[in-house]
């Protein structure tokens, strides 16, 4: 095991790795998000010259992947180490677009819901070692382990893409996908953000439409009646935070507007801005 890498999961086979020197690094620091047909992640870090190793592992067991999470968060925890960014299951994104968009290895495209991502700094011998771990679990059982270690001389870096609050992407592009699945109900770890969101609609002096679309096998009126339950499922959620009714209206477009990822997931909610 080279000098300062993560140890590898117990019965974790390795496939593949290779290591470069490379002029600059972009390193992942938020979830994934696709505008327009683009995936990038929220926010990254803009790294300067360095060393940059990567090993595909496949983990030959029946241990679930939050297990294997928390073998590599934990060396990430220890004194000189730090954790920047971490996401599990729908919260990360899509799996297909860290796959083929970030790390550019198809084999890691697996179920969105069985996934782990998490971002790391290490300060070793005067070199500063970023390291991240992607975990996956393919439709098939297989599960995946993609560690990247990418070594700098101890330099500034500059943070680009800072990650903006859903009201401020809200008033930005008059319209922004909320963290929640398609009956509703907040994604894991999205609490704090729909609560921040509350706040600052509330306080807000514009009003916004809450559209809930709903995909399946049913017919279009039950997808129809579907949508507009889970928008009115939201809303009072957003109540208990304190937003007043009169600010969002709702609208549920059952299997109108389509998109390749909210159909997979089953429907997608939006806030828009009224114009």
């Amino acid at each position: 095991m080279a000098a300062g890498a993560l140890e590898s999961f117990p019965l974790a086979e390795k496939e593949s790795e290779k290591s470069q020197q490379m002029d600059q690094h972009l390193f992942a620091t938020g979830r994934i998000q696709n505008k327009g047909g683009e995936a990038f992640p929220e926010s990254w870090l803009s790294l300067p010259s360095g060393t940059l190793s990567q090993t595909l592992y496949r983990v030959r067991s029946t241990r679930d992947t939050d297990e294997i999470l928390e073998h590599y968060q934990g060396q990430l925890q220890q004194p000189g180490s730090e954790i920047l960014f971490r996401c599990s299951s729908r919260e990360c994104g899509s799996s297909n677009d860290w796959a083929n968009s970030v790390f550019k290895i198809s084999t890691l495209y697996g179920v969105d819901r069985e996934q782990h991502y998490i971002a790391g700094r290490r300060d070793l011998n005067g070199q500063t070692d970023y390291v991240s771990v992607y975990i996956t679990e393919r439709g098939t059982g297989r599960i995946y382990v993609y560690v990247s270690h990418y070594q700098v001389t101890a330099a500034p870096v500059a943070t680009k893409g800072v990650k903006r609050s859903l009201f401020e992407q809200l008033l930005e592009t008059g319209w922004v996908r909320l963290p929640v699945t398609a009956d509703g109900e907040f994604e894991e770890g999205a609490f704090g953000q729909l609560q921040q969101l509350a706040d600052q609609l509330e306080k807000s002096d514009k009003t916004f439409w809450l559209v809930a679309h709903h995909y399946g096998k049913q017919s279009h009126e039950v997808l129809q009646q579907r949508s507009e339950q889970a928008a009115a499922k939201l809303q009072r959620s957003l109540q208990e935070f304190g937003l007043s009714a009169g600010k969002l209206e709702l609208k549920g477009l059952g299997a109108m507007a389509p998109t390749k990822d909210s159909v997979s997931y089953g429907g997608r909610i939006e806030l828009v801005v009224k114009k």
